[in-house]
């Protein structure tokens, strides 16, 4: 039964279950690469070939849509992504050290892909490097996948011949894996805001605070690579990278106001710098609630931020 699905549709599941990774849907691909590769009844070169351009054809889009609208698809692939909360601080952090060659193995890590190609278009990197090292990534990604269904092809037709056995229980057995896939995911976003919880403030809660005669110390805390892609910051913040908070803040006193904002879904990278800083001692340190998107939304005036220069590297 499995072996006759896969004949008649298996490269049609490799290109709509890739192509439809790449758009973001929650969709496991590696598995079907793996053993579509282990049946032997395609070339390999040619599965690593299809699952390539499936790939590619997705990222394309996004990488369209990242240098057309910037921030703004970002908001909208972190809304998507199934664990946006993680996802957004370790694609920046990627993004800031190796610049476009993340692109290489960032499929090989759950959700960078997802964000580093949009990230890439919105920082203006050309499609020549674009499409060099997105289809060589792609290549060596679906390559180590074709090449374990080859390696252990005799265990996974094992398997596929005792899932024979159950007929159409085995599609039960996939909609039920697949169930239990996305609800430890929801359930490892859920410990992480729980972790996190701590009152937030309201945009207009700070903009009043702006006002009063000691005002507030705002950080931004979001990456270099945001911050090149969005260049502008709440009237008087401070970007301030997590690791220099301690020397930065130094001759704060303790008992001062400190807002700290971020770009990331629930203001996780926020949250967690504001629970650092009250173990330091900070007695009042808030999280905005929306971040910078919030406060631009209300209305308020940002600023450009003066003199900066885009830290990511060059390659």
């Amino acid at each position: 039964m499995l072996f006759d699905l896969i004949a008649r549709y298996g490269l049609w599941l490799v290109l709509l279950n890739i192509f439809g990774q790449a758009l973001g849907l929650p969709l496991p691909a590696y598995p079907t690469l793996i053993v579509t590769a282990s049946t032997a009844l395609f070339p390999p070169l040619g599965i690593i070939a299809l699952a390539a351009a499936a790939a590619l054809l997705g990222d394309v889009i996004w990488f369209l849509a990242g240098r057309r609208y910037g921030h703004h698809i970002l908001r909208l692939m972190c809304r998507l992504s199934i664990s946006p909360d993680t996802c957004v601080s370790r694609t920046e952090g990627s993004m800031g050290r190796y610049g476009v060659r993340v692109l290489l193995f960032a499929r090989f890590v759950p959700g960078l892909s997802a964000l580093s190609v949009p990230m890439a278009g919105a920082l203006g990197v050309s499609w020549r490097k674009f499409l060099l090292y997105d289809a060589l990534g792609a290549m060596l990604w679906s390559g180590v996948a074709v090449a374990l269904g080859v390696g252990f092809s005799s265990h996974i037709v094992s398997v596929l011949d005792a899932f024979d056995t159950l007929g159409r229980g085995v599609l039960w057995l996939v909609v039920i894996v697949f169930a239990l896939y996305l609800l430890n995911r929801w359930l490892n976003r859920y410990r992480l805001l729980r972790s996190l919880r701590m009152a937030r403030i309201g945009v207009q809660t700070l903009e009043t605070w702006m006002k009063d005669e000691i005002t507030p110390v705002v950080i931004d805390v979001r990456s270099a690579a945001r911050r090149a892609i969005d260049p502008f910051t709440i009237p008087g913040a401070i970007a301030i990278e997590p690791d220099d908070i301690a020397s930065k803040l130094r001759d704060i006193p303790r008992d001062r106001r400190i807002v700290v904002f971020c770009a990331c879904p629930n203001e996780v990278t926020a949250a967690r710098l504001a629970q650092q800083l009250r173990q330091q001692g900070f007695a009042e340190v808030r999280p905005l609630l929306g971040g910078l998107d919030a406060w631009r939304d209300a209305g308020y005036n940002v600023e450009k931020i003066a003199g900066f220069e885009m830290l990511m590297p060059a390659h």
